[in-house]
């Protein structure tokens, strides 16, 4: 049975630490150090483990902020490969958001890499938060193992917490005439993979298409059937 707790004492803190070092590899550091994750959990960050029955398989982290809004910032949600993919990764963002509600935030923000495909599915239709930033480059040169190699652009992420429960969007089967489309590969991280040169060219490409949207003033409506953002 799944549950979602949180994680205040260090012994707790200390294994989701681990789950964040697993999924995402650091050289010769962590992901996140003790003192730090300490100093921000006892100042009223969030942070929980996702248990199957007595065993942490996922953690997810976020912290308060203030700009543009007092919102709360979901900075790291990692699962270990055997609960990958199982619909996890949707419940985890409901208990979030569930918490900033209960907490007065107005909103929940957090990035993601425009290139992964399942990403972009969860955040626009299962979750139907709205992309509102183009970030290239955000977090510089990554060097953990999943991400290092390639530019570590963000796509920022507005979830609305004032209202009532999100509503999903409907996967759009044929897109608006007038609709831009960006297209994405089915699975990025294999081709980076397999073809590290073909994988920056996708990065560029999907890159320069949201900055010239974004700069237009179009705004992400869907996510198509064809693996497309749809802007309008």
């Amino acid at each position: 049975m799944i549950e979602i707790r949180e994680l205040h004492s260090l012994q707790d803190q200390f294994h989701a630490r681990m789950i964040f070092d697993t999924v995402w590899p650091a050289m010769n550091e962590t992901q996140v150090t003790a003192n730090l994750l300490q100093a921000l959990v006892h100042s009223g960050s969030y942070l929980v483990g996702i248990f199957d029955g007595p065993k942490i398989v996922g953690a997810s982290f976020a912290f308060p902020s203030i700009e543009p809004e007092i919102h709360l910032h979901s900075h790291m949600t990692a699962f270990i490969e055997s609960h990958r993919d199982q619909g996890l990764g949707t419940l985890v963002k409901m208990h979030q958001w569930q918490w900033a509600k209960e907490h007065g935030y107005a909103s929940i923000t957090w990035t993601f890499d425009p290139l992964v495909r399942r990403n972009a599915r969860l955040n626009i239709l299962k979750l139907g938060a709205d992309l509102i930033e183009y970030n290239p480059n955000f977090y510089g040169n990554m060097a953990d193992e999943l991400n290092s190699g390639d530019e570590s652009d963000r796509i920022m992420v507005r979830w609305d917490a004032s209202g009532s429960k999100p509503k999903p969007r409907v996967e759009i089967e044929e897109p608006p005439y007038d609709a831009e489309l960006i297209p994405l590969p089915r699975d990025i991280i294999e081709v980076r993979r397999a073809d590290p040169e073909l994988a920056s060219r996708y990065r560029i490409e999907v890159r320069k298409a949201f900055m010239s949207a974004f700069a237009a003033k179009k705004r992400v409506i869907g996510f198509s059937a064809n693996n497309e953002y749809v802007l309008e």
